[in-house]
């Protein structure tokens, strides 16, 4: 997911250079996209003492936020702020503001908003002005009210303003996550879907994320390749890799998952919580679950402090409840269970899909002791699918299949389980490959067997073996290593 970009003394302007130059050059190769040789400028710069117009301390800042430390970007922005003056201060205690508020970090937000606007010109600058009501808007989703934050920062994102490229965010990107945040994965499709201009890497992962929490895993693995064929530094990184980690722990290969966590742990380690992407982190947690269980709690500790450095706002407290949830499924907790779902049921009213896992922690609660009550099963899947949450349906429909003693019950929560992956394929399909084919050789590349890709799709380990044999002929296979190669070039170019 990291990709390394090459520099040389030339692009920082030679060890001659005076540090009024360097910071120059500095500032704009990172605004030209240049992350190494930007920060390499600035470097060398700050190693002076003497950083005019504090333009190295501001592409430092910059690349802080890119690195996934914002509170130390936001941090940074405000030692600019104090190093200049007149609008460029302001310009720095508004990316200030910004930084922090990602991080949720709320009371540091709404102080450097506060200092923002006591020193800002009037009448401000249009592009001030942008980023200083978008900053507000972040504050009021911290507080709560994500609904209106989420429209006031799409409607930022149709401006004529362009985007800063020192700040840590795009506005079209965080209305996505706000929206997203809220619960509402529909809604945030279509912020998505109405992003103008060329997708960003962090566009694209945003996408593959959607398509993960939406259950349609296909297209999560084809918007995440899009993904890596562009340059992606350690903060989306990080989304990437709840991405992959998420895709991993949804093809049931415990294999898998372990090698996915060995290679995305380097990338995870340190960064900051991003709140409007606590489930994401909640994704990473439960991946390390069982794989890297120190690692799983530090997560989890950094997921708490996050939630409470910005006041333990509703929906944030239903997050962390949700994923305690997904924890307990996995551990076999049953009392976990339950008590995850009490605690999401105080705040159920809040939206639909709170409601949803709410049913869904209390079924699970059942059937992990045993007890699979097919009409309470049945009503807690439809409340999951209606969310948009059909891959946690479709697991409770196959664990209460798995645990019923009635035959007629099995088959009739297998059967909706086939219908609910029916509802989540996607809608196009990838050359000659059917769409079966298609999620067959997905868990193929996966490195499942036979039968885990029947107990994945609800078909019997034959007809995978048919589909795998169909496979083989069309892409002209010996063997498994072929088939893999050529499914990989296949699916990725589709």
């Amino acid at each position: 997911m990291i990709t390394r970009f090459s520099t040389d003394e030339r692009s920082t302007g030679g060890p001659s250079a005076d540090p009024a130059s360097m910071g120059e050059r500095a500032e704009q190769a990172w605004r030209e996209g240049d992350a190494v040789a930007a920060m390499a400028a600035a470097d060398r710069v700050l190693a002076t003492g003497h950083d005019p117009e504090a333009r190295a301390a501001g592409v430092a800042a910059a690349a802080a936020a890119a690195d996934g430390a914002l509170r130390d970007a936001a941090e940074r922005w405000r030692g600019v702020a104090a190093t200049v003056d007149g609008t460029s201060a302001v310009w720095a205690a508004g990316r200030a503001a910004l930084a922090a508020a990602v991080a949720g970090d709320v009371t540091a937000a709404a102080a450097d908003l506060e200092k923002a606007r006591a020193n800002a010109p009037e009448p401000a600058p249009r592009g001030l002005a942008v980023l200083l009501d978008g900053v507000s808007a972040l504050v009021d989703a911290l507080r709560g009210h994500l609904d209106p934050a989420g429209r006031q920062l799409a409607g930022l994102a149709a401006t004529t303003v362009p985007a800063d490229p020192l700040a840590s965010d795009r506005w079209d990107e965080l209305a996505v996550t706000v929206v997203a945040a809220a619960g509402d994965d529909q809604a945030a499709q279509l912020v998505l879907g109405g992003v103008l201009g060329r997708p960003t890497s962090r566009h694209q992962l945003l996408g593959a994320w959607l398509r993960l929490r939406t259950g349609h895993l296909p297209e999560a693995r084809e918007a995440l390749t899009e993904a890596a064929r562009m340059p992606v530094l350690r903060r989306n990184a990080v989304l990437g890799a709840a991405v992959t980690v998420g895709l991993a722990r949804r093809s049931g290969n415990e294999h898998t998952l372990a090698s996915t966590w060995q290679r995305v742990a380097a990338v995870v380690a340190g960064a900051d919580v991003e709140l409007f992407l606590l489930d994401a982190w909640g994704e990473l947690a439960i991946g390390a679950q069982r794989v890297a269980p120190a690692e799983c709690d530090r997560i989890v500790e950094a997921m708490h402090a996050a939630v409470r450095r910005a006041g333990s706002p509703w929906w944030a407290v239903a997050t962390e409840h949700r994923w305690r949830l997904e924890r307990a499924i996995l551990a076999e907790d049953a009392a976990g269970a339950a008590a995850a779902g009490t605690e999401l049921a105080a705040l159920a009213g809040r939206h639909p899909a709170i409601a949803a896992f709410v049913a869904a922690a209390s079924s699970w609660a059942a059937v992990l002791t045993g007890r699979v009550d097919t009409t309470a099963v049945a009503a807690a899947i439809t409340a999951l699918a209606a969310a948009g949450r059909r891959w946690e349906a479709a697991a409770l429909c196959r664990a209460a299949a798995a645990r019923t003693v009635d035959p007629a019950a099995a088959r009739t929560l297998l059967g909706a389980g086939r219908a609910l992956r029916a509802a989540s394929a996607p809608g196009r399909s990838a050359g000659e490959l059917s769409e079966r084919e298609r999620e067959v050789g997905a868990l193929v590349i996966d490195g499942l067997t036979h039968k885990e890709i029947g107990a994945r799709l609800y078909i019997s380990p034959k007809t995978v073996e048919q589909h795998v044999a169909r496979l083989r002929q069309k892409l002209a296979a010996s063997n498994r290593a072929a088939l893999v190669a050529a499914l990989r070039a296949h699916l990725d170019a589709a």
